[in-house]
Protein backbone atom coordinates (compact mmCIF):
# COMPACT_ATOMS: atom_id res chain seq x y z
CA UNK A 1 0.00 0.00 0.00
CA UNK A 2 2.81 2.43 0.89
CA UNK A 3 4.57 1.68 -2.40
CA UNK A 4 1.40 2.58 -4.35
CA UNK A 5 1.20 5.98 -2.66
CA UNK A 6 4.90 6.59 -3.27
CA UNK A 7 4.51 5.78 -6.96
CA UNK A 8 1.46 8.05 -7.24
CA UNK A 9 3.15 11.04 -5.57
CA UNK A 10 6.32 10.43 -7.63
CA UNK A 11 4.32 10.63 -10.84
CA UNK A 12 2.60 13.87 -9.79
CA UNK A 13 5.91 15.39 -8.70
CA UNK A 14 7.55 14.44 -11.99
CA UNK A 15 4.74 15.95 -14.05
CA UNK A 16 4.81 19.21 -12.07
CA UNK A 17 8.57 19.46 -12.50
CA UNK A 18 8.26 18.76 -16.21
CA UNK A 19 6.13 21.88 -16.64
CA UNK A 20 9.21 24.07 -16.46
CA UNK A 21 11.30 21.68 -18.56
CA UNK A 22 8.78 21.54 -21.39
CA UNK A 23 8.24 25.30 -21.16
CA UNK A 24 11.95 26.03 -21.65
CA UNK A 25 12.09 23.78 -24.69
CA UNK A 26 9.48 25.81 -26.61
CA UNK A 27 11.18 29.21 -26.98
CA UNK A 28 13.64 31.55 -25.29
CA UNK A 29 11.04 33.50 -23.35
CA UNK A 30 10.44 33.12 -19.62
CA UNK A 31 8.36 29.97 -19.98
CA UNK A 32 9.70 28.19 -16.93
CA UNK A 33 7.20 29.99 -14.77
CA UNK A 34 3.68 28.60 -14.50
CA UNK A 35 0.32 30.25 -14.05
CA UNK A 36 -1.83 28.73 -11.33
CA UNK A 37 -5.63 28.99 -11.50
CA UNK A 38 -8.13 27.86 -8.91
CA UNK A 39 -11.54 26.55 -10.03
CA UNK A 40 -11.07 27.93 -13.52
CA UNK A 41 -10.19 25.91 -16.59
CA UNK A 42 -8.06 27.67 -19.18
CA UNK A 43 -9.26 27.16 -22.76
CA UNK A 44 -5.92 27.39 -24.56
CA UNK A 45 -5.87 24.16 -26.54
CA UNK A 46 -8.25 23.43 -29.39
CA UNK A 47 -11.01 21.05 -28.39
CA UNK A 48 -11.15 19.71 -31.96
CA UNK A 49 -7.79 18.01 -31.50
CA UNK A 50 -8.96 15.82 -28.62
CA UNK A 51 -11.73 13.24 -28.74
CA UNK A 52 -14.58 14.29 -26.45
CA UNK A 53 -14.28 12.77 -22.97
CA UNK A 54 -17.01 10.54 -21.60
CA UNK A 55 -18.44 12.11 -18.46
CA UNK A 56 -20.64 10.16 -16.06
CA UNK A 57 -23.26 12.03 -13.98
CA UNK A 58 -21.24 12.10 -10.75
CA UNK A 59 -17.81 12.75 -12.28
CA UNK A 60 -15.76 15.61 -10.86
CA UNK A 61 -16.86 18.81 -12.59
CA UNK A 62 -14.56 20.12 -15.30
CA UNK A 63 -14.26 23.51 -13.57
CA UNK A 64 -13.01 22.03 -10.28
CA UNK A 65 -9.40 21.45 -9.32
CA UNK A 66 -6.03 23.17 -9.37
CA UNK A 67 -5.00 24.28 -12.88
CA UNK A 68 -1.31 24.90 -13.60
CA UNK A 69 -0.51 26.36 -17.02
CA UNK A 70 2.89 27.00 -18.55
CA UNK A 71 3.54 30.55 -19.72
CA UNK A 72 3.73 29.44 -23.35
CA UNK A 73 0.21 27.97 -22.96
CA UNK A 74 1.37 24.67 -24.44
CA UNK A 75 0.76 22.49 -21.41
CA UNK A 76 -1.76 22.36 -18.57
CA UNK A 77 -1.84 20.22 -15.44
CA UNK A 78 -5.10 19.76 -13.56
CA UNK A 79 -4.99 18.26 -10.07
CA UNK A 80 -8.43 17.09 -9.03
CA UNK A 81 -10.07 15.28 -6.17
CA UNK A 82 -13.33 14.57 -4.40
CA UNK A 83 -14.16 13.63 -0.81
CA UNK A 84 -17.22 11.37 -0.82
CA UNK A 85 -19.14 10.10 2.20
CA UNK A 86 -22.03 7.65 1.79
CA UNK A 87 -24.34 6.16 4.41
CA UNK A 88 -27.28 3.82 4.01
CA UNK A 89 -29.83 1.79 5.93
CA UNK A 90 -30.93 -1.65 4.65
CA UNK A 91 -33.96 -3.64 5.78
CA UNK A 92 -32.27 -6.88 4.59
CA UNK A 93 -28.56 -7.52 5.04
CA UNK A 94 -26.79 -7.61 1.65
CA UNK A 95 -23.15 -8.58 1.05
CA UNK A 96 -22.63 -5.68 -1.39
CA UNK A 97 -22.07 -2.36 0.37
CA UNK A 98 -20.86 -0.06 -2.40
CA UNK A 99 -23.91 -0.75 -4.57
CA UNK A 100 -27.48 -2.05 -4.24
CA UNK A 101 -27.21 -5.26 -6.28
CA UNK A 102 -30.49 -7.15 -6.73
CA UNK A 103 -28.58 -10.33 -7.65
CA UNK A 104 -27.61 -10.77 -3.98
CA UNK A 105 -31.09 -10.37 -2.48
CA UNK A 106 -31.70 -13.57 -0.44
CA UNK A 107 -34.78 -15.55 -1.44
CA UNK A 108 -37.32 -17.79 0.26
CA UNK A 109 -36.68 -18.60 3.90
CA UNK A 110 -33.27 -16.89 3.72
CA UNK A 111 -34.85 -13.47 3.21
CA UNK A 112 -34.53 -12.34 6.83
CA UNK A 113 -35.48 -8.79 7.76
CA UNK A 114 -32.33 -7.62 9.51
CA UNK A 115 -32.10 -3.82 9.62
CA UNK A 116 -28.49 -2.64 9.32
CA UNK A 117 -26.54 0.59 8.88
CA UNK A 118 -23.34 1.18 6.95
CA UNK A 119 -21.20 4.14 5.90
CA UNK A 120 -18.12 4.49 3.73
CA UNK A 121 -15.58 6.92 2.27
CA UNK A 122 -14.36 4.50 -0.39
CA UNK A 123 -15.71 6.56 -3.29
CA UNK A 124 -13.25 9.36 -2.46
CA UNK A 125 -11.20 10.18 -5.58
CA UNK A 126 -7.83 11.69 -6.44
CA UNK A 127 -6.25 12.24 -9.83
CA UNK A 128 -4.68 14.53 -12.37
CA UNK A 129 -4.94 15.39 -16.04
CA UNK A 130 -2.27 16.66 -18.40
CA UNK A 131 -3.07 18.39 -21.69
CA UNK A 132 -0.17 19.30 -23.98
CA UNK A 133 -0.03 20.73 -27.49
CA UNK A 134 2.49 19.05 -29.80
CA UNK A 135 3.25 19.13 -33.53
CA UNK A 136 1.45 15.79 -33.87
CA UNK A 137 -1.66 17.04 -32.09
CA UNK A 138 -2.93 17.53 -28.55
CA UNK A 139 -1.91 14.87 -26.04
CA UNK A 140 -4.28 14.24 -23.13
CA UNK A 141 -3.40 12.01 -20.15
CA UNK A 142 -5.72 11.18 -17.27
CA UNK A 143 -5.12 9.22 -14.07
CA UNK A 144 -7.87 8.93 -11.48
CA UNK A 145 -7.96 6.71 -8.41
CA UNK A 146 -10.34 5.77 -5.62
CA UNK A 147 -10.70 3.20 -2.82
CA UNK A 148 -13.25 0.90 -4.46
CA UNK A 149 -10.87 -2.02 -4.93
CA UNK A 150 -11.40 -5.40 -3.22
CA UNK A 151 -11.76 -4.86 0.51
CA UNK A 152 -11.73 -1.08 0.09
CA UNK A 153 -8.22 -1.05 -1.36
CA UNK A 154 -6.71 1.82 -3.28
CA UNK A 155 -7.14 1.25 -7.02
CA UNK A 156 -6.74 2.85 -10.43
CA UNK A 157 -10.07 3.99 -11.87
CA UNK A 158 -8.96 5.72 -15.07
CA UNK A 159 -5.45 5.62 -16.55
CA UNK A 160 -5.16 6.43 -20.23
CA UNK A 161 -3.52 8.58 -22.86
CA UNK A 162 -5.18 10.14 -25.87
CA UNK A 163 -3.97 11.82 -29.04
CA UNK A 164 -6.39 12.66 -31.82
CA UNK A 165 -8.70 9.70 -32.31
CA UNK A 166 -6.41 7.18 -30.59
CA UNK A 167 -6.80 6.12 -26.95
CA UNK A 168 -4.69 3.64 -24.97
CA UNK A 169 -5.28 2.65 -21.34
CA UNK A 170 -8.13 1.95 -18.93
CA UNK A 171 -11.41 3.84 -19.14
CA UNK A 172 -15.10 3.26 -19.91
CA UNK A 173 -15.81 0.34 -22.23
CA UNK A 174 -17.22 1.19 -25.66
CA UNK A 175 -20.09 -1.14 -24.74
CA UNK A 176 -21.21 1.31 -22.05
CA UNK A 177 -22.79 4.76 -22.34
CA UNK A 178 -22.12 6.62 -19.11
CA UNK A 179 -22.82 10.02 -20.66
CA UNK A 180 -26.51 9.15 -21.03
CA UNK A 181 -27.16 7.72 -17.57
CA UNK A 182 -29.25 9.26 -14.79
CA UNK A 183 -27.61 10.70 -11.69
CA UNK A 184 -28.02 8.11 -8.92
CA UNK A 185 -26.61 7.78 -5.43
CA UNK A 186 -25.74 4.18 -6.34
CA UNK A 187 -22.49 4.43 -8.33
CA UNK A 188 -23.58 1.52 -10.57
CA UNK A 189 -26.85 3.13 -11.55
CA UNK A 190 -30.16 1.26 -11.93
CA UNK A 191 -30.40 -2.53 -12.16
CA UNK A 192 -29.35 -3.73 -15.62
CA UNK A 193 -27.01 -0.79 -16.23
CA UNK A 194 -23.63 -1.10 -18.01
CA UNK A 195 -20.70 0.92 -16.66
CA UNK A 196 -17.50 -1.10 -16.96
CA UNK A 197 -13.91 0.16 -16.90
CA UNK A 198 -11.67 -1.90 -19.22
CA UNK A 199 -8.05 -1.69 -20.41
CA UNK A 200 -8.29 -1.04 -24.14
CA UNK A 201 -6.96 0.29 -27.41
CA UNK A 202 -9.44 2.27 -29.47
CA UNK A 203 -9.79 4.63 -32.37
CA UNK A 204 -12.69 6.97 -33.00
CA UNK A 205 -13.82 10.01 -34.93
CA UNK A 206 -16.34 12.75 -34.19
CA UNK A 207 -18.39 14.79 -36.62
CA UNK A 208 -21.05 17.49 -36.17
CA UNK A 209 -23.93 15.20 -35.18
CA UNK A 210 -22.35 11.77 -35.04
CA UNK A 211 -19.34 9.85 -33.82
CA UNK A 212 -18.01 6.31 -33.98
CA UNK A 213 -15.29 4.25 -32.33
CA UNK A 214 -13.88 0.71 -32.46
CA UNK A 215 -11.67 -0.96 -29.91
CA UNK A 216 -9.91 -4.02 -28.51
CA UNK A 217 -10.63 -4.52 -24.81
CA UNK A 218 -9.28 -6.77 -22.07
CA UNK A 219 -12.12 -8.32 -20.09
CA UNK A 220 -11.86 -11.85 -18.69
CA UNK A 221 -14.94 -14.11 -18.89
CA UNK A 222 -16.73 -14.45 -15.56
CA UNK A 223 -17.55 -18.05 -14.58
CA UNK A 224 -18.77 -19.69 -11.37
CA UNK A 225 -16.32 -22.43 -10.42
CA UNK A 226 -18.03 -23.30 -7.12
CA UNK A 227 -20.62 -25.66 -8.59
CA UNK A 228 -18.95 -28.71 -7.09
CA UNK A 229 -15.99 -29.03 -4.70
CA UNK A 230 -13.64 -30.21 -7.45
CA UNK A 231 -14.60 -27.70 -10.13
CA UNK A 232 -12.54 -24.74 -8.91
CA UNK A 233 -9.24 -26.60 -9.44
CA UNK A 234 -10.35 -28.20 -12.70
CA UNK A 235 -10.96 -25.09 -14.80
CA UNK A 236 -9.65 -21.59 -15.32
CA UNK A 237 -10.20 -18.85 -17.88
CA UNK A 238 -7.76 -17.04 -20.12
CA UNK A 239 -8.29 -14.37 -22.74
CA UNK A 240 -6.62 -15.59 -25.91
CA UNK A 241 -7.87 -12.67 -27.98
CA UNK A 242 -9.29 -9.31 -26.81
CA UNK A 243 -12.95 -8.39 -26.97
CA UNK A 244 -13.95 -6.52 -30.12
CA UNK A 245 -16.16 -3.52 -29.34
CA UNK A 246 -17.70 -0.76 -31.38
CA UNK A 247 -20.23 2.01 -31.05
CA UNK A 248 -22.06 4.61 -33.12
CA UNK A 249 -23.54 7.80 -31.64
CA UNK A 250 -26.07 10.20 -33.12
CA UNK A 251 -26.73 13.59 -31.51
CA UNK A 252 -29.37 16.21 -32.20
CA UNK A 253 -31.96 18.51 -30.72
CA UNK A 254 -33.89 15.41 -29.62
CA UNK A 255 -31.00 14.23 -27.45
CA UNK A 256 -28.73 11.32 -28.36
CA UNK A 257 -28.83 7.64 -29.30
CA UNK A 258 -26.00 5.10 -29.13
CA UNK A 259 -25.71 1.62 -30.62
CA UNK A 260 -22.92 -0.57 -29.22
CA UNK A 261 -21.80 -4.04 -30.30
CA UNK A 262 -19.53 -6.63 -28.71
CA UNK A 263 -17.86 -9.86 -29.87
CA UNK A 264 -15.77 -11.96 -27.51
CA UNK A 265 -14.02 -15.30 -27.27
CA UNK A 266 -14.51 -17.41 -24.13
CA UNK A 267 -11.51 -19.67 -23.53
CA UNK A 268 -11.68 -22.26 -20.74
CA UNK A 269 -8.55 -24.18 -19.74
CA UNK A 270 -8.56 -27.51 -17.92
CA UNK A 271 -5.82 -28.73 -15.55
CA UNK A 272 -4.11 -30.72 -18.32
CA UNK A 273 -3.88 -27.47 -20.33
CA UNK A 274 -6.61 -28.59 -22.70
CA UNK A 275 -8.57 -25.57 -23.87
CA UNK A 276 -11.91 -25.19 -25.59
CA UNK A 277 -13.42 -22.03 -27.00
CA UNK A 278 -16.87 -20.60 -27.49
CA UNK A 279 -18.00 -17.22 -28.75
CA UNK A 280 -20.15 -14.52 -27.26
CA UNK A 281 -21.86 -11.56 -28.87
CA UNK A 282 -23.97 -8.70 -27.63
CA UNK A 283 -25.65 -5.45 -28.57
CA UNK A 284 -26.82 -2.44 -26.61
CA UNK A 285 -29.13 0.46 -27.45
CA UNK A 286 -29.04 3.48 -25.16
CA UNK A 287 -29.58 7.20 -25.13
CA UNK A 288 -31.32 10.27 -23.81
CA UNK A 289 -34.41 12.12 -25.04
CA UNK A 290 -34.83 15.78 -24.15
CA UNK A 291 -38.57 16.23 -23.55
CA UNK A 292 -38.01 19.86 -22.54
CA UNK A 293 -34.95 21.78 -21.46
CA UNK A 294 -35.48 20.55 -17.89
CA UNK A 295 -37.06 17.13 -18.46
CA UNK A 296 -35.19 14.11 -19.83
CA UNK A 297 -35.75 10.41 -20.39
CA UNK A 298 -32.76 8.04 -20.17
CA UNK A 299 -32.83 4.47 -21.45
CA UNK A 300 -30.57 1.48 -21.99
CA UNK A 301 -31.18 -2.08 -23.13
CA UNK A 302 -28.55 -4.78 -23.72
CA UNK A 303 -28.67 -8.47 -24.52
CA UNK A 304 -26.25 -11.14 -25.61
CA UNK A 305 -24.42 -14.39 -25.10
CA UNK A 306 -21.60 -14.62 -22.50
CA UNK A 307 -21.69 -10.87 -21.85
CA UNK A 308 -23.24 -10.96 -18.36
CA UNK A 309 -20.17 -9.47 -16.63
CA UNK A 310 -20.59 -6.29 -18.68
CA UNK A 311 -23.92 -5.73 -16.90
CA UNK A 312 -23.22 -4.34 -13.43
CA UNK A 313 -25.88 -6.55 -11.80
CA UNK A 314 -23.90 -9.66 -12.80
CA UNK A 315 -20.38 -8.35 -12.26
CA UNK A 316 -18.39 -10.98 -10.34
CA UNK A 317 -21.31 -13.46 -10.16
CA UNK A 318 -20.05 -15.99 -12.76
CA UNK A 319 -22.98 -15.73 -15.15
CA UNK A 320 -21.15 -15.70 -18.51
CA UNK A 321 -21.36 -19.50 -18.69
CA UNK A 322 -22.62 -22.34 -16.50
CA UNK A 323 -21.18 -25.81 -15.84
CA UNK A 324 -23.14 -28.75 -17.26
CA UNK A 325 -22.52 -31.82 -15.04
CA UNK A 326 -23.78 -34.13 -17.79
CA UNK A 327 -21.09 -33.10 -20.28
CA UNK A 328 -18.49 -31.77 -17.82
CA UNK A 329 -18.29 -28.64 -19.95
CA UNK A 330 -19.30 -25.01 -19.56
CA UNK A 331 -22.16 -23.72 -21.68
CA UNK A 332 -22.73 -20.07 -22.61
CA UNK A 333 -25.56 -18.22 -20.91
CA UNK A 334 -27.75 -15.58 -22.50
CA UNK A 335 -28.44 -12.49 -20.41
CA UNK A 336 -30.20 -9.16 -20.76
CA UNK A 337 -30.53 -5.96 -18.79
CA UNK A 338 -31.89 -2.47 -19.10
CA UNK A 339 -33.43 0.54 -17.42
CA UNK A 340 -35.71 3.51 -18.03
CA UNK A 341 -35.36 6.76 -16.12
CA UNK A 342 -37.21 10.07 -16.01
CA UNK A 343 -35.26 13.10 -14.80
CA UNK A 344 -36.27 16.65 -13.91
CA UNK A 345 -34.02 19.65 -13.23
CA UNK A 346 -36.28 21.71 -10.99
CA UNK A 347 -33.81 24.58 -10.95
CA UNK A 348 -30.04 25.05 -11.16
CA UNK A 349 -29.58 23.45 -7.72
CA UNK A 350 -32.15 20.63 -7.37
CA UNK A 351 -32.75 17.64 -9.64
CA UNK A 352 -34.55 14.29 -9.33
CA UNK A 353 -34.61 10.97 -11.19
CA UNK A 354 -37.14 8.15 -11.10
CA UNK A 355 -35.69 4.88 -12.45
CA UNK A 356 -36.77 1.28 -13.04
CA UNK A 357 -34.37 -1.45 -14.09
CA UNK A 358 -34.29 -5.18 -14.74
CA UNK A 359 -31.72 -7.95 -15.34
CA UNK A 360 -32.37 -11.50 -16.53
CA UNK A 361 -30.52 -14.78 -17.10
CA UNK A 362 -31.97 -17.34 -19.50
CA UNK A 363 -31.52 -20.50 -17.43
CA UNK A 364 -30.43 -23.88 -18.71
CA UNK A 365 -32.58 -26.96 -17.99
CA UNK A 366 -29.84 -28.58 -15.87
CA UNK A 367 -29.47 -25.60 -13.53
CA UNK A 368 -30.87 -26.04 -9.99
CA UNK A 369 -34.09 -24.38 -8.87
CA UNK A 370 -32.12 -21.96 -6.67
CA UNK A 371 -30.37 -20.46 -9.71
CA UNK A 372 -30.93 -16.75 -10.32
CA UNK A 373 -33.53 -16.03 -13.01
CA UNK A 374 -34.32 -12.31 -12.98
CA UNK A 375 -34.59 -9.22 -10.78
CA UNK A 376 -35.87 -5.66 -10.89
CA UNK A 377 -35.53 -2.45 -8.98
CA UNK A 378 -37.26 0.91 -8.68
CA UNK A 379 -35.52 3.96 -7.24
CA UNK A 380 -36.00 7.67 -6.71
CA UNK A 381 -32.92 9.92 -6.42
CA UNK A 382 -32.71 13.61 -5.53
CA UNK A 383 -29.63 15.85 -5.63
CA UNK A 384 -29.11 19.28 -4.12
CA UNK A 385 -26.15 21.49 -5.03
CA UNK A 386 -25.34 22.95 -1.63
CA UNK A 387 -22.50 25.21 -2.79
CA UNK A 388 -20.32 25.15 -5.90
CA UNK A 389 -18.50 21.80 -5.87
CA UNK A 390 -20.63 20.24 -3.13
CA UNK A 391 -23.74 18.10 -3.62
CA UNK A 392 -26.01 16.08 -1.37
CA UNK A 393 -27.86 13.12 -2.83
CA UNK A 394 -30.57 10.99 -1.20
CA UNK A 395 -32.38 7.96 -2.60
CA UNK A 396 -34.71 5.10 -1.86
CA UNK A 397 -34.38 1.83 -3.78
CA UNK A 398 -36.65 -1.20 -3.75
CA UNK A 399 -35.54 -4.46 -5.34
CA UNK A 400 -36.83 -7.98 -5.88
CA UNK A 401 -35.20 -11.21 -7.10
CA UNK A 402 -36.72 -14.38 -8.55
CA UNK A 403 -35.09 -17.79 -8.84
CA UNK A 404 -35.66 -20.49 -11.42
CA UNK A 405 -38.08 -22.27 -9.06
CA UNK A 406 -40.08 -19.00 -8.61
CA UNK A 407 -38.88 -18.44 -5.05
CA UNK A 408 -38.43 -14.75 -4.43
CA UNK A 409 -36.97 -12.16 -2.06
CA UNK A 410 -37.29 -8.41 -1.50
CA UNK A 411 -35.03 -5.70 -0.10
CA UNK A 412 -34.99 -1.94 0.32
CA UNK A 413 -32.33 0.69 0.96
CA UNK A 414 -32.40 4.34 2.08
CA UNK A 415 -29.16 5.98 0.97
CA UNK A 416 -27.40 9.35 1.29
CA UNK A 417 -24.27 10.59 -0.46
CA UNK A 418 -22.42 13.81 0.21
CA UNK A 419 -19.38 14.86 -1.77
CA UNK A 420 -17.19 17.87 -2.33
CA UNK A 421 -15.13 18.22 -5.52
CA UNK A 422 -12.06 20.34 -4.88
Amino acid sequence: MKSIYKIGFSIIFSVVCSLSVFGQAVDTQDTAKAVVNMDKTTEVISKDTVVEQEVSPLDISKNRGLFILTRDKKMQLRILGSVRFSAFYDNVELPTKSTFNTYYIPTGSNNHKIPNFHNSLNQTRLGFEVTRATKEGTVFVRIETDFEGPGGRYRIRHAYGQIGGFLLGQTWSLFSNVSDQPATVDKNGPTGNISLLNPQIRYGRSYKKMSWAVGLEYSLPDLNYMVFDTIEDAFSTVQMIPDFTGRFDLHGKFGSVQLSVLAKNVTIKETDSTVYNSFGTGASLSGKFDITQKQKVYFQFASGRSIAHYITTFSGTGQDAVFNPETNKYENLYSMGGFLSYGVDWNDRISTNLSVGMAKIFNKSFQPGSAYRNSLSASVDAFWRVIPGARLGVSYTYGQRWNKDNSTGRAGRVWALFYYDF
